[in-house]
């Protein structure tokens, strides 16, 4: 089973894992590319249904360092679900019932991982928000032209064409509008996005059980 979400909050996201696997299903993988969650269904109601914990890491690390790093969780009994060194969320599952829930030793460490996700939100958000803007200056962009999509096409007179003309030429050039476009709207939803993400987390509880 694959499901497609989107989330501000660590935590909000780390609920709707483990309420999916308490109707019997168990996390096996989340994509790199886009949030897509997929599960596989447990053999029985009575089969052991495993935990989902998440940490965050803001910063790289080298690979004999993540290593490690992943080894301390599994010499815990999680396992590493989907993860990279290079940063962003890392899926930890719980491997036996005796296991216990909680991946973080203190409150200290559980606020630690909530800072990491507002500061690697703030940073990536300006730094998308600030390619928007360059951007949008080069290309001499105004609001009047994001509104009004016309204006994105350069070829003259296409809006006066009819029939096979006007969709020939409309098809032709499409390609290189979004290629001119396309970046523009990417950086801006990404810049707002990893904005309003720290800015919920700011206020929002520890992650904890």
């Amino acid at each position: 089973m694959k499901k497609f979400r989107i989330f501000l909050s660590l935590k909000k996201e780390e609920e709707w894992i483990n309420s999916i696997q308490e109707e019997g299903y168990r996390l096996v993988s989340v994509s790199s590319v886009v949030p897509i969650y997929t599960f596989e269904k447990l053999a029985s109601k009575e089969t052991f249904i495993p935990y989902v914990r998440l940490d965050f890491r803001e910063k790289s690390m080298g690979k004999v360092k993540y290593e490690d790093y992943v080894t301390l969780f599994s010499d815990s009994g999680w396992k590493l679900i989907k993860g990279s060194r290079f940063g962003g969320a890392q899926y930890f599952q719980q491997e036996y019932p005796d296991v216990t829930r909680d991946i973080f030793s203190d409150t200290d460490s559980q606020e630690s991982v909530k800072k990491r996700y507002v500061k690697y939100g703030y940073t990536y958000g300006t730094l998308f928000l600030l390619y928007f803007f360059i951007f949008f200056s080069s290309n001499s962009w105004n609001l009047d032209k994001i509104l009004n999509f016309k204006s994105w096409y350069f070829t003259q007179g296409l809006w006066e064409m009819e029939g096979m003309w006007f969709w020939k030429a409309f098809i032709f050039e499409t390609p290189f509008v979004l290629l001119r476009v396309l970046p523009l709207f990417f950086f801006l939803f990404l810049g707002i996005y990893y904005l309003l993400r720290s800015l919920i987390n700011d206020d929002s509880t520890v992650i904890t059980k």
